[in-house]
């Protein structure tokens, strides 16, 4: 056979195949424009028990786009730390939202679906005023004798809102932030006997958790406390600042289900998503000394010094799960609000606390490489066409 003649069948065979495809294609995947599922966008319209009544679980399961919001109130576990006087049974509330938006086909019940939680905190820190040594004083007025009030450095002055100078010492209790991206596939079964429709699913999971460690010290030579003679002779304070920030990058599978139960105006739903993957871990951190010499009208000196950051980097084995239960009542045709709870359990390989002080310098209280995170609470949110 000629090249011709070979190249010739080839490419004929190359097209019917693709015809084939695309036609096979256009039964599976979502149509060319995607908003023509519904396009008349009555979401408002009204509902009536009766038209309810009438509809079958599978005809009150919406096809089409469809997405949900969600405001989160969960409380998280705090880390397990190596000082053994550390509250790890303690939990403290931190506030986030949680999206969801995904697309399931008419008729062969299958799509996709992608959810983002965020949960910016707690954010809960141990904090005491300690007054400074430089403040208010007395500065000479030439048309008063006996001097009025100011403060003796201008450029600085008091804290907003106080009548004093104050560093707020912090040491971190529970400080942390959690952001988790999520892509499914979705599958729905025929209902059960009793209305109720099971939706398999097997996705994967990007989630994000970083630790924030801070523990200050202040110490000035006007409470007598005890300091380095480097400065002898002068009053002055020094604020001691400890950090680590530790950062918990996991990449996971995941699988579960999503159970949906109709009743009336009101909708029963459950899911369960078990994840399992790795953590890519990394810690930073530093020292930093805020030195203040001198207490007249100006000071003679403020230094900052920084330790150079020190880097630290693990990999752990996770494994988790993300438990969710709500109840919604139906407003309109396409509008629901709902209420519910969520607990998400990163059972294994979560590093919180930063290096317990590898090198001397940063004196951190550390923290287990392999330790878990809980986070429960309430959920209040709206869905459409859900």
């Amino acid at each position: 056979m000629s090249v011709r003649k070979l190249t010739a069948s080839l490419l004929t065979t190359i097209a019917m195949l693709g015809a084939i495809a695309t036609g096979y294609a256009q039964d599976h995947v979502p149509p060319a424009d995607p908003l023509a599922f519904d396009p008349d966008f009555q979401w408002f319209r009204p509902v009536y028990d009766m038209d309810l009544a009438d509809l079958k679980p599978k005809k009150r399961a919406n096809t089409g786009w469809f997405a949900t919001y969600d405001r989160l109130a969960l409380y998280a576990s705090r880390p397990e730390l190596e000082k053994i006087q550390d509250a790890e049974t303690e939990m403290d509330r931190g506030w986030g939202h949680r999206y969801e938006v995904g697309y399931m086909l008419p008729d062969v019940e299958h799509g996709w679906m992608f959810t983002y939680t965020n949960l910016g905190g707690p954010g809960k820190y141990d904090i005491v005023a300690r007054e400074r040594l430089i403040r208010f004083g007395v500065v000479a007025d030439a048309d008063d004798e006996e001097g009025d009030s100011g403060p003796l450095i201008p450029s600085d002055g008091n804290t907003p809102g106080y009548d004093q100078r104050l560093y707020f010492v912090a040491n971190s209790l529970n400080a942390m932030e959690y952001d988790s991206f999520e892509l499914n596939k979705t599958w729905r079964m025929e209902p059960y006997h009793y209305g109720g429709i099971l939706e398999p699913l097997v996705g994967f999971r990007w989630a994000k958790l970083d630790d924030y460690v801070v523990n200050q010290d202040y110490r000035t030579t006007a409470d007598g406390t005890a300091l380095p003679d480097v400065f002898l002779g002068d009053d002055y304070e020094q604020l001691t600042t400890d950090s680590a920030t530790t950062k918990n990058d996991i990449l996971a599978a995941q699988f579960g289900f999503r159970y949906i139960k109709f009743r009336n105006r009101f909708t029963y739903t459950a899911d369960f998503r078990g994840f399992v993957g790795g953590s890519l871990q990394s810690a930073m951190t530093q020292r930093q000394i805020d030195t203040t010499v001198g207490i007249d009208e100006t000071p003679d000196f403020v230094t900052t010094s920084r330790t150079r950051p020190l880097f630290e980097r693990n990999e752990q084995f996770v494994i988790g799960f993300d438990i969710r239960g709500e109840l919604a009542y139906q407003l309109t045709r396409a509008i629901k609000i709902r209420t519910g709870f969520q607990v998400i359990d990163l059972a294994t390989g979560i590093w919180r606390g930063g290096p317990v002080d590898p090198t001397g310098t940063n004196q951190e209280r550390g923290g287990s490489q392999d330790q878990d995170v809980v986070m429960v609470g309430g959920t209040f949110g709206i869905e459409l066409n859900r």
